[in-house]
């Protein structure tokens, strides 16, 4: 999957990070290390109550986090070699990268 710009690959992830948390989440962090081709990814979960898990096997995390990294680099930059994206479970998200 090609994403035309970088809102609507935010949104896919979002959206994937959103159906695999259980009901009642509140907030979502994926630690992302890009290594060449390679993804590693570690999310973890708060739900409102408190209690925190990590997700497994999320459905194309890996791949909209490689088309992010190919939307967001730059000539001088390359891929990101790090990202963590933060979701919020009203919606509001942040991504950090590290080059």
């Amino acid at each position: 999957m090609n994403f035309k710009d970088t809102l609507s690959c935010y949104e896919a992830i979002g959206e994937t990070l959103a159906n695999a948390a259980p009901a009642g989440w509140s907030n979502i962090e994926a630690e992302i290390k890009l290594s060449g081709i390679q993804i590693d990814a570690v999310v973890s979960y708060i739900e409102a109550s408190g209690s925190s898990g990590n997700l497994t096997g999320v459905p194309m995390l890996a791949r909209y986090f490689y088309e992010l990294a190919r939307l967001v680099s730059t000539e001088d930059k390359g891929l990101f070699k790090s990202c963590t994206f933060s979701l919020q479970s009203s919606g509001k998200y942040d991504a950090k990268f590290i080059y």
